[in-house]
């Protein structure tokens, strides 16, 4: 009797070391794990940390000590030079113009063509999906040319409706990838009783799909509207007005006049990217669930 009582409580500690074992290497794991994100999150905010500290800072300050010390002074009047120096009145006038009249003329554009694709069965309709997703695979350089050549001839070269239609069609691919693959998770039952109930495809449209797209639309909008942000060649080909550039090709032809001025360049930069980086806040809850339900199978 002993010697089951002793074999039970030696089996008993065997499984407490074990479990206490499992628990420590699964402490070590996570320590690790935390480590090296924290490590690629320093590494990743790095390069804004430089910006913001060139951005407000001296000239001199900058010279004497790095972008990596802290500023001896804090300078703000670095933005107020860069705002009236850069004429970002203007800049940031066309960039909000065309984000305004491109993206959501993008997003609508691409959802009428993925809500076939996604919820309607007929022939060829792979191949239509893969020869829009061939866009992807298109570099923009090889377009410069006829594209400037088209709008010449179009005459409104020069102006931001020169950069619409470009800006539209190299950015319906993606759009369409991510919304036909939202649309294949709402179940095509609903669309079924909708139709029974007297629904055309186009009420099912705007008043099933659309309303249910919330998150995909808002990954497709903080994303497009960050790329037509952010977008530098075809507006420094197409646009050659000072009153019609974007604020990429601002802060070139900034940089370009005041090349030694780096304080007031880095306040620029910091200045340009503000609207996204709240635009992004106020969205990011969607952004995940929008590019994750296309991994999912209707």
């Amino acid at each position: 009797m002993t010697t089951k009582v002793n074999r039970k409580y030696e089996l008993g500690a065997d499984r407490r070391q074990k479990i206490a074992s499992m628990k420590a290497e699964q402490r070590f794991t996570n320590a690790v794990l935390y480590i090296l994100l924290i490590t690629m999150a320093i590494v990743w905010l790095m390069p804004f940390v430089i910006i913001v500290l060139t951005s407000v800072r001296s000239m001199g300050d900058l010279i004497s000590n790095g972008v990596f010390a802290w500023p001896r002074e804090i300078v703000l009047n670095n933005f107020e030079r860069a705002w009236n120096i850069g004429n970002f009145s203007t800049y940031f006038r066309n960039s909000l113009l065309l984000i305004i009249f491109k993206v959501p003329l993008g997003i609508i554009i691409a959802s009428l063509a993925a809500f076939p694709l996604a919820k309607m069965q007929f022939r060829f309709n792979n191949v239509i999906f893969v020869f829009f997703l061939i866009g992807l695979a298109i570099p923009i350089h090889v377009t410069l040319t006829p594209l400037l050549v088209m709008m010449k001839q179009l005459g409104i070269q020069g102006t931001l409706a020169a950069l619409i239609p470009p800006y539209v069609v190299f950015g319906l691919p993606f759009q369409i990838f991510v919304m036909r693959g939202f649309f294949r998770t709402v179940p095509s039952e609903l669309l079924e009783a909708a139709r029974i109930d007297g629904a055309t495809e186009w009420g099912n449209f705007w008043r099933i799909l659309m309303p249910l797209s919330t998150p995909a639309l808002a990954t497709v909008f903080i994303i497009d509207a960050l790329a037509t942000w952010n977008e530098l060649l075809i507006a420094l080909v197409l646009i050659s007005s000072n009153e019609w550039r974007t604020v990429p090709v601002g802060l070139l032809q900034f940089q370009g006049q005041f090349s030694s001025q780096y304080t007031q360049l880095m306040a620029g930069v910091l200045i340009s990217i503000t609207p996204i980086i709240v635009l992004y806040i106020f969205l990011q809850r969607y952004m995940v669930a929008g590019l994750t339900a296309g991994a999912l199978k209707e």
